[in-house]
């Protein structure tokens, strides 16, 4: 009979069996950002090295993580408390037979990652700034959503190949449309004092301002329409355009979540015979995912009830602003947040997809049952 895992002793990933560490890393989830694998598909397809992500080829082999940051004495700084954690592989030719991991902010990051990429300071300047930044904007977001990873490095005007991102041109530019179409009312509501004629002939220009979030002087009326102070307000308007992101994928979302708390409810049973104890072990497991699933998906569906009514509210029934003048002051906390739990539930179906397709069933035995539901809790928990 197999060791019987406690979910609330488990180990990190770095120090997890090669199959724990290949189902967690490899999962394609808004929490893990597998660099190493997408640069294989960049060098397979022969992309001109211009268009590669990184300028030091040898960071590409890093594996980039989310994960909430707990006891963590160099970071009480950070309000959103979700850090950047980077895997290194020991075996280049397989990542999942194990490696190091270290959080971006850790006293020893530039040494580790010197040490394992040879990535220091003393390299070409502008390349090493150029990658620096790349690490610091994946480390600013609360996901690792590749549509909002593409956006802010082309805010920052760093464009490389299509291929690192599991998102085609067309899905990016409907979900841009989207976004900006949930902007327009704003303009509007802040510039209600030009006639129509000027109003319109603003609109599309002022709406991409705000897209970018960096030319606060023509963004001035909004800024001083929502109360909002003029140092902070570009983190406001960046963050909000998130939260309509987020809000975009909860439906896409939605049913990969019903069928895995389907799947809890009826199916997270072991196939096989096993004593009474391993049982009892297994539905404790299994009744606490279920319960901290139904607690990250009501918090992130409250937050978003809690914005659409504010947007509503003041753009759809025209009353008060004041909700979503609230809302804006709090959008970086609200991003940080539905970032955090959304990208936990998306990681946690992933996973739970990607094992059962290993499979090849929906009911399994107690070993890779009890694997799983321990990795399931590590994730959501």
């Amino acid at each position: 009979m197999p060791q019987l895992i406690d979910p609330r002793k488990l180990v990190d990933s770095d120090k997890l069996s090669a199959e724990h560490l290949a189902t967690e890393l490899n999962a394609g989830s808004t929490r893990v950002f597998n660099l190493d694998r997408l640069h294989r598909g960049v060098l397979k397809a022969d992309v001109d090295p211009e268009e590669h992500l990184f300028r030091h080829s040898e960071l590409h082999r890093v594996i980039f993580i989310k994960q909430a940051l707990r006891d963590s004495a160099y970071q009480t700084e950070r309000r959103d408390r979700i850090g950047t954690k980077l895997y290194f592989a020991f075996n280049e030719a397989n990542a999942f037979e194990g490696g190091k991991s270290i959080f971006i902010g850790d006293p020893g990051f530039d040494s580790a990652l010197a040490f394992q990429t040879g990535f220091e300071r003393g390299d070409e300047p502008s390349n090493y700034i150029h990658d620096r930044d790349i690490i610091s904007i994946l480390d600013s977001l609360p996901s690792l959503d590749p549509f909002l990873m593409k956006d802010r490095l082309l805010a920052e005007g760093i464009d490389p190949d299509e291929r690192y991102f599991r998102i085609t041109a067309e899905e990016f530019l409907v979900v841009r449309e989207h976004v900006m179409k949930k902007f327009r009312p704003i303009i509007e509501f802040a510039f209600a004092g030009l006639d129509k004629t000027s109003a319109d002939a603003h609109l599309r220009s002022l709406v991409q301002k705000l897209w970018d979030a960096k030319d606060m002087d023509a963004l001035k009326p909004i800024v001083k329409a929502m109360e909002l102070d003029a140092q902070t307000a570009p983190a406001a308007f960046q963050s909000w355009k998130g939260v309509i992101y987020y809000d975009y994928r909860m439906d896409r979302l939605a049913q990969g979540i019903k069928s895995f708390a389907g799947w809890l409810g009826q199916d997270a049973v072991p196939l096989d015979i096993v004593p009474a104890a391993s049982r009892k072990i297994l539905d404790e497991i299994r009744d606490a995912i279920r319960a901290l699933l139904r607690r990250r998906w009501g918090g992130v569906r409250e937050r978003l009830q809690d914005y659409n009514s504010a947007y509503e509210k003041l753009f759809v029934d025209q009353q008060s602003p004041g909700p979503f003048i609230a809302f804006l002051s709090d959008a970086p906390d609200v991003f940080a947040e539905l970032g955090d739990g959304l990208s936990r539930l998306d990681h946690s179906v992933e996973v739970w997809r990607s094992v059962l397709d290993r499979y090849g069933n929906s009911r399994l035995k107690f070993e890779p049952l009890h694997n799983m539901l321990s990795l399931l809790y590590r994730i959501l928990e």
